[in-house]
């Protein structure tokens, strides 16, 4: 990893880590990998249109059409994204959170759609597994400027609920969404511009609101764990789990 990644993750940012399960990079990513995330962002959308044209439907797990889009492990069907999922921008975050050693766990596209967009209700990362695990590091990245108005995501300090391990989680039969926080504590809100990374725990609670303006809101999700996760039966992986780091070193390569 070069100097420049180190320099991006300041003390304080790893003491917040650790103190409140979370800590927010504004303006981070280089220009030329944000437009990688938008480019790849457009591509997904229209393969999931064409999955939902073949089977005959609007909503695929907890995507709906024109509302909302959860794009999952596709990242490999994306020309260039690679370059940002194994950026020294990402290699950076997970030395400061999870340590020397990473896999890609998970990754996803999470869009709003304009004036569609649907709300999704707190939880936890690790309450869409369901059994114990490692706890791994979420890289929110804002494909656009994130307000208010158009859903950011909101992320629940962990001195806020006192909360800092995996509790159950109930499915909504409405949306498909696991909840496990139903308080009246609001979080803090990712009120930042394009190219910002919202960095969070696994255990960490986290939600976002309607899109309720007139353009797409899009982010970017990367999931690293310090350990490859497996399957409850010990069957395999159970989602990716592409080395990246091993000893603090790039093993990855495009």
């Amino acid at each position: 990893m070069n100097d420049a990644g180190q320099l991006v993750i300041s003390p304080a940012d790893r003491q917040q880590f650790l103190d409140e399960g979370y800590f927010i990079l504004r303006e981070v990513i280089p220009p030329p990998h944000l437009e990688i995330l938008r480019r790849s962002c457009d591509r997904l959308i229209q393969l999931m249109h064409d999955e939902m044209d073949r089977l005959g439907t609007d909503h695929i797990h907890i995507s709906h059409r024109h509302k909302r889009y959860h794009i999952a492990k596709r990242y490999a069907e994306a020309p260039g994204l690679e370059q940002y999922v194994f950026s020294p921008l990402m290699a950076a975050i997970c030395q400061a959170t999870i340590g020397p050693a990473a896999w890609l766990f998970y990754d996803q596209y999470v869009v709003k759609a304009a004036e569609q967009g649907i709300s999704f209700s707190w939880h936890q990362d690790s309450g869409y597994l369901g059994f114990p695990h490692r706890p791994y590091v979420t890289c929110w990245a804002a494909v656009d400027d994130m307000t208010l108005e158009n859903g950011t995501a909101w992320v629940m300090p962990f001195s806020r609920i006192g909360i800092r391990t995996l509790v159950e989680h109930v499915r909504d039969p409405q949306t498909g969404d696991k909840v496990g926080y139903f308080g009246q504590e609001t979080g803090v809100p990712a009120i930042v511009p394009a190219g910002s990374v919202v960095v969070f725990s696994s255990l960490t609670f986290h939600r976002s609101g309607a899109n309720t303006t007139d353009r797409m809101r899009r982010a970017y999700v990367t999931q690293y764990s310090p350990a490859p996760i497996l399957k409850p039966d010990g069957s395999g992986p159970l989602h990716l789990a592409v080395p990246f780091l091993q000893d603090g070193q790039p093993i990855h390569s495009h």
